[in-house]
């Protein structure tokens, strides 16, 4: 992912400003192992899957743990995808985006760049600039 200047970016910035708008993406047949090695090989923890009906929902790695550990390696990604994908303004503060995702109980958000281009963020890019603004 690439950040503009991460040195500005802090808690009250948009959270557009630590987005990925370039989503690891994945194919609804896809199977579990598959995204897996997907996510692994892009060293990040979740992926957009556009079904067949035009919905796009996320694969996170606890989706791909679940499946693995119910030895279900097979199932496409179709089935492992949440549907309900949490989208977000791109310019949503970031500590707001952080509030979105504890109240929701997830780790990633979409990210509606403002032209219905959707990108992800993840608690992970999160963290810093929070902490920054702790620290300040």
């Amino acid at each position: 992912m690439t950040h503009p200047d991460l040195e500005s970016v802090d808690a009250h910035s948009p959270v557009r400003a630590i987005t990925s708008f370039d989503p690891l993406r994945g194919d609804a047949a896809d199977d579990a192992l598959t995204v897996a090695r997907r996510m692994r090989d892009a060293g990040c923890g979740a992926l957009l899957v556009d079904d067949p009906d035009g919905e796009t929902g996320i694969v996170t790695e606890r989706d791909v743990v679940r499946a693995l550990a119910s030895e279900s390696t097979d199932s496409p990604a179709l089935e492992l995808m949440t549907r309900d994908l949490i989208v977000v303004p791109g310019d949503m503060t970031i500590a707001d985006a952080a509030l979105t995702m504890h109240q929701a109980g997830v780790r990633h958000l979409a990210v509606d760049r403002g032209d219905g281009v959707l990108g992800i963020t993840s608690m992970r890019d999160l963290i810093e600039p929070l902490l920054d603004t702790i620290d300040a």
